[in-house]
């Protein structure tokens, strides 16, 4: 990697000299100076940007937020440090703004720029070499027609995400996500690809495919006692016989249900309401888990928590998204969120965790489980036996007495 390098924009004086020093023994072998919003464009242009930017928002706040987001806009920063008092509330939407443009911010408040204070702010910044925004180019249309030959060829495979436990770090399920691997070597996102599938009416088979995958994974590897986690389409669960495909698909696979959690995001709206809500409430008879993803990001989050019989509560990225620069509001909804969780008897999973600084303040908090990239990203079932390092056995759990497709089942104490 290049020299690490940083731009200090803030008026000269006690407080940047104390930064250039911090910064020079944190590594910044480039600095340069500025107190003007033009002289530090023509400067970030100049170089073709830098690592790291020092700005203060205290003078002429309004010019700053437009240099700031020129900044991200033509990625002339990684990261920024913001120095200053704002008015109330204006942090999290600065912090939030930013980041939807890629870059990195930290907030300092009005605390000098010591040493001492960067290096623990800056503990999880791993500096990346900023780049000139390139204009988009149309990377060539993907052929999608033929997704139904795709599923049958076994290009759509799963991919594992761990989810671990908060206090200890360890591992004790996967989510299960979808890659097309293309004949032509390109992997694909199911962004790419679910609209297709679910215009061809294939969203079921993926999921039975997924779900097989990686339960005959975990079944090489002897770990059959760990859980996996399947996402749903609101249409799915919207058919009249989908608890009952569930059920013959648990049964033909023999796996146990209590070791199944089916994830419906938040922001999806429920199609056919009561045979929705029927389908869900056979699937938690059934001895299914059933997750709310995405809590918190959409409008009718409580209503949702009320009507249908959640097990587990994941928890938005966006709560942890300036987890780690201490800003109280986000704090307090964080915690908040968590004493919800706890109230209504359901596990709450922390998602989009990237930083050991956003792992610590979880465990202060009594946040039961966590996933993201820093406990590991998406994997083939290829390569599962790296993850399954950090997953310890679990005592055996009582088995389901009678499994039944088509009706209501009852499972042991």
């Amino acid at each position: 990697m290049s020299p690490l390098s940083a731009l200090i924009l803030q008026a000269s004086g006690l407080h940047r000299s104390t930064a250039v020093n911090a910064l020079h023994h944190l590594g910044y072998s480039y600095l340069a100076e500025v107190a003007s919003n033009a002289l530090a464009l023509d400067r970030l242009r100049s170089v073709g940007g830098v690592h790291l930017l020092l700005c203060d928002v205290r003078i002429d706040p309004v010019p700053r937020l437009d240099f700031l987001q020129t900044v991200a806009r033509e990625r002339l920063a990684h990261g920024v440090v913001v120095s200053g008092e704002m008015a109330p509330g204006t942090w999290s939407a600065l912090a939030h703004l930013l980041q939807l443009q890629g870059m990195k911010v930290f907030w300092l408040g009005n605390e000098p720029a010591t040493l001492e204070r960067l290096r623990t702010l800056l503990a999880d910044f791993e500096p990346q070499a900023p780049q000139q925004a390139i204009p988009w180019r149309d990377q060539g249309s993907i052929d999608v027609g033929d997704i139904g030959q795709a599923l049958e060829r076994g290009e759509l495979r799963a991919a594992l995400q761990s989810k671990v436990t908060v206090a200890t770090g360890q591992v004790y399920g996967f989510e299960v996500l979808a890659r097309w691997h293309r004949e032509d070597g390109q992997v694909l996102l199911p962004d790419r690809f679910l609209p297709a599938l679910r215009r061809d009416g294939l969203l079921d088979a993926l999921l039975f495919e997924l779900m097989g995958q990686a339960h005959d994974a975990l079944r090489a590897h002897g770990r059959t006692d760990l859980e996996l986690s399947l996402n749903l389409e609101a249409e799915q669960i919207a058919q009249a016989d989908f608890a009952a495909c569930i059920g013959r698909e648990l049964q033909r696979r023999q796996i146990n249900p209590r070791n199944v959690t089916f994830e419906l995001t938040e922001t999806s709206p429920l199609h056919a309401p009561s045979l929705s809500l029927e389908n869900v409430l056979r699937l938690r008879l059934l001895g299914c888990g059933l997750a709310i993803d995405d809590f918190g990001c959409g409008h009718s989050s409580l209503q949702r928590l009320v009507e249908l019989p959640f097990t587990e509560l994941k928890l938005d990225r966006s709560f942890l998204a300036n987890l780690d620069m201490g800003d109280p509001r986000r704090l307090a909804v964080l915690t908040n969120a968590l004493a919800l969780g706890r109230e209504l008897g359901l596990r709450v999973v922390a998602e989009g965790v990237e930083s050991a600084s956003q792992h610590r303040q979880l465990q202060s908090l009594g946040c039961e489980a966590a996933q993201g990239y820093l406990f590991g990203k998406p994997v083939a079932v290829s390569e599962l036996s790296g993850l399954l390092r950090g997953a310890p056995m679990r005592l055996p759990r009582a088995e389901v007495i009678t499994l039944k497709a088509d009706s209501v089942v009852r499972l042991a104490d």
